[in-house]
């Protein structure tokens, strides 16, 4: 790492702390941070803490972490040191930002360590401590030689986390003979100046069966019990133990907190998402869920989804530009602006130009099957009477029970055939049969647009309406090719001239147009593209917008002229039409109708890439193009005219690679809901997108396992919502005024543990939300869902963290038999004991006790005793 480079780092710490702590209020302990090489890093990650003492364990975690960094397997982002002052280590490998990251989450972990309840009692001075542990392990070394070192270490380091938890709020250890509190305490790095005695150690010569009447049991710190009990242990195995339970007693609030300390977006739902499969609004994206790719600015250019987010109900703010094109987002929410730097939504102002994503060319490449199937017509009586050879009396006279000699025929082609008796061979004639079937085709696709703009329904079917006759005919032919049905033609006149009718008398035409996502029942003022069109390829897209620009759209000297009352129609053809590489502005009409206007260049290619079907409208906007010699250069930016406040749900997507995407006509960057302090820190633009690709890398559901920094952020999240806009029964229950989330995280870091911080704040609509269900080994082969009910998967996740995750072991007598015999009971939970591990611990525990060991379990539903006498293990 260059000196530039650390002195950017030196500057990021400054003001990632001022944020911290002024904006934010955390409160961490002063923190050093210190650039280190891989080896260090990985030195410090696999003995937990600089300078312990050594053991091969550590080594072995060396080495395996060592080599998965150098074959690109894992990496280890951060170390972090829970004293005061505390130490965090920060990789020279790492980007710039990777390490602005680092120092971020640092100060979250360090404010955590200092206000947590759980942390109170820890040992501040403990990488002090770690360094005169391992020079009194050095010392022993020397003394009694490394090999016995390490073969006691090995018996300790076995059952190491077996301690208390709660071993602090112990005031009352043991009593003495007199009845007086007698307080014990574990070796620290002043002992040398004390006695045994002073210190409450035992040693060999107080081998008295009276004291084990003392004994205080049950105790569940097995580590304790026999540090301050064995019968065989000599003063610098009792010391040794010390040490490690010291050290456990460290990294207890640790493992007590991992997921809390883990945890401490952005368009609205009507922003149209640009993908290789159409437009696709925001809120039907994200609840599909599929990881496709998305237009992310330039032609044809897409990468791929990797991931979604939602936020519910945040301040928002709507952007209008001269051309009439809108976007709402959160208010960090990020435009490419005109000069291709990033804004936050909340930092533009009016009078901003903003980059307008013209000609991306990103369609659908499959036309979208029509989504109905249509019963075919009753087979009438003279194809049955032809196909059997008789005559249609003889028929007749089938169907009302008569004998004849043809039954069997008949019977035979009636049931091959749809004849339906009770219709007596007729079809009504508003039951014609629609010939639609397979993909939506350029043909029908033109007459959806035209029946959007001139259309309505009937009683007995639907009518399309127009002033010209050639249309007229178009519209007939079209019908009759694509519905497989014949229209009427019907001259309507009026005192200012008049108007064709085309007609069609077959109610499963409505149905169609239902099934394509056509509301019959909408007024003009909201009428919407269907999403069947939008998902089309380009093609199929053109002759929609054909059909509507036939029926609703003139050409002239001026170029093109749109006309609706939906706004919300002419907000998306305007979109849409950015996709062929066309500009449009929207302006007022008379009355409450609005007017999209294609003038220039843009003209010519709607020309080249739409046009019209009627012939005077193509020829009107033939001669608008041939009377321009040249037009100039479109400018593909916009300026704010307006900006209005709101409170919306807010869905973003995190993008592959360049990490942006078009919506609405616009670029907007990646904007997931980022770690506050790096949302507040004033990041290149470069380095906001490696900041998103690594945020999303770490805070993200991993398939088939639980991810901490996951679960916890959402948790967290979920707090904070709640809390700040809480619901009307969340009110009630709780008492909540709404605003209070950031006070009620701050009181959630101080008082609860993991287990309580599950218990108390995993909802049900979290669990159903992260999709968490309980799994389980069947016939030794097959992994199956077996619990989804949430309060059973809380419940559970509650049970996996109850001491840490390992067996809970209790001492319930040190002097079994009265033959100070070790007597241990798994306190059993669901889960049985793995026999190899246990007969190999009760092996270490036997070399740490001296006398025969027991421990009971429970085994396929039965009660189980493992014994170890030094030589053979036996079980009754």
């Amino acid at each position: 790492m260059t000196d530039k480079e650390v002195q950017e780092l030196e500057r990021a710490v400054e003001q990632i702390w001022d944020i911290a702590v002024n904006k934010f209020g955390l409160d961490p302990y002063p923190t050093n941070f210190e650039i280190v090489p891989a080896t260090v890093m990985y030195e410090i990650g696999s003995y937990a803490l600089p300078g312990r003492y050594s053991h091969w364990t550590f080594g072995k975690a060396y080495h395996r972490m060592k080599m998965m960094y150098d074959f690109g397997l894992s990496k280890i982002y951060e170390v972090v040191i829970n004293s005061n002052p505390s130490f965090a280590f920060l990789l020279e490998t790492n980007s710039i930002l990777q390490n602005k990251l680092v120092i971020a989450h640092v100060l979250g972990h360090v404010d955590f360590f200092k206000h947590n309840a759980y942390f109170a009692h820890t040992n501040r001075r403990m990488v002090d401590e770690a360094a005169i542990h391992a020079r009194r392990m050095n010392e022993y070394e020397f003394q009694y030689g490394s090999k016995v070192v390490e073969e006691f270490l090995d018996a300790v380091l076995s059952i190491e986390e077996h301690i208390d938890p709660n071993f602090y709020i112990k005031k009352q250890r043991d009593k003495s003979g007199k009845g007086e509190e007698k307080i014990i305490r574990t070796t620290g790095r002043f002992d040398d100046l004390f006695t045994p005695e002073e210190l409450g150690i035992k040693s060999n010569d107080e081998d008295d069966a009276n004291d084990q009447t003392k004994l205080q049991v049950p105790e569940k710190d097995l580590v304790y019990f026999i540090m301050q009990n064995s019968p065989i242990l000599k003063d610098w195995q009792r010391d040794v133990i010390s040490m490690l339970h010291q050290e456990m007693e460290y990294f207890v609030p640790q493992m007590q907190t991992k997921i809390m300390n883990e945890g401490w977006a952005c368009a609205t739902r009507d922003a149209l998402v640009l993908t290789e499969n159409g437009f696709i609004y925001f809120d039907r994206l994200i609840e599909q869920g599929n990881k496709i790719k998305v237009a992310s600015g330039g032609t044809a250019e897409i990468h791929s989804i990797t991931d979604f987010h939602k936020e519910t109900k945040v301040p928002t703010l709507r952007i209008r530009t001269r051309r009439g094109m809108t976007i709402e987002g959160a208010l960090k929410h990020r435009l490419l602006k005109a000069d291709g730097s990033w804004a936050y939504l909340k930092d533009v102002k009016i009078g901003d130009r903003v980059a307008i994503e013209c000609g991306s060319n990103v369609w659908a490449k499959e036309k979208p099957e029509l989504p109905c199937s249509f019963t075919a017509p009753s087979t009438m009586m003279s194809d049955i009477a032809r196909l059997t050879g008789v005559s249609t009396a003889t028929i007749h006279r089938y169907l009302k029970g008569r004998v004849t000699r043809s039954d069997a025929v008949i019977e035979s082609v009636i049931q091959a055939t749809t004849h339906n008796p009770e219709n007596k061979g007729k079809i009504l004639a508003t039951r014609k049969r629609v010939n639609a079937t397979g993909a939506l085709d350029e043909s029908l696709a033109w007459l959806l647009g035209y029946f959007i703009g001139d259309g309505n329904k009937t009683k007995s079917g639907i009518c399309l309406t127009c002033a010209d006759q050639e249309l007229s005919l178009l519209l007939s032919q079209v019908i009759q090719t694509s519905l497989g049905l014949q229209p009427k033609i019907k001259w309507d006149a009026t005192e200012k001239g008049g108007r064709y009718r085309v007609i069609v008398h077959s109610r499963e035409s409505k149905a169609l147009l239902e099934a394509i996502g056509l509301n019959l029942e909408d007024k003009a003022r909201n009428k919407k593209i269907p999403q069947l069109i939008l998902g089309s390829p380009k093609e199929v897209v053109s002759a929609f917008l054909r059909g509507y620009f036939d029926a609703d759209a003139d050409a002239g000297k001026e170029g093109i002229r749109l006309s609706s009352t939906s706004k919300d129609f002419i907000h998306t053809v305007q979109i849409v039409l950015l996709n062929f590489g066309i500009l449009s502005t929207q302006s007022l009409d008379r009355g409450e109708s609005l007017q999209l206007e294609i003038t220039g260049a843009s003209a010519k290619r709607f020309y080249d890439e739409i046009g019209f079907s009627l012939t005077r409208k193509q020829e009107a906007l033939r001669q608008y193009i041939a009377s321009h010699l040249w037009f100039k250069v479109e400018d593909r930016t916009d300026e704010i005219i307006a900006i209005e406040e709101g409170c919306e749900d807010v869905f973003d997507i995190t993008v592959d690679e360049k990490h942006a995407y078009v919506a609405n006509g616009f670029v907007n960057h990646n904007s997931i809901w980022h770690s506050r302090i790096m949302r507040e820190m004033d990041l290149p633009d470069e380095d906001h997108l490696e900041f998103a690709e690594l945020h999303s890398g770490v805070v993200s559901p991993h398939r088939g396992q639980l991810n901490p920094y996951y679960l916890g952020y959402k948790i967290w999240e979920d707090i904070e919502k709640r809390w700040n806009n809480p619901s009307e029964e969340d009110r009630h229950k709780l008492g909540l005024k709404g605003g209070e989330g950031r006070e009620k995280i701050f009181e959630v870091r101080e008082t609860e543990n993991d287990i309580s911080f599950l218990r108390n704040y995993l909802t049900e609509e979290l669990c159903e939300e992260l999709d968490l269900f309980v799994y389980e080994l069947v016939d030794e082969e097959e992994w199956t869902i077996t619990e989804k009910r949430w309060e059973k998967v809380r419940n559970q996740l509650v049970a996996n963290m109850t001491n840490f995750g390992f067996p809970y072991i209790e001492v319930l007598d040190g002097d079994y038999d009265r033959n100070r015999e070790l007597y241990l009971k798994h306190r059993y939970e669901g889960v049985e004991l793995d026999m190899k591990y246990a007969h190999k611990t009760l092996e270490y525990v036997y070399q740490l006790w001296g006398r025969d060991v027991h421990l009971e379990t429970i085994v396929d539903g039965e009660t189980l005793v493992l014994h170890f006498d030094g030589e053979e293990h036996t079980e009754d």
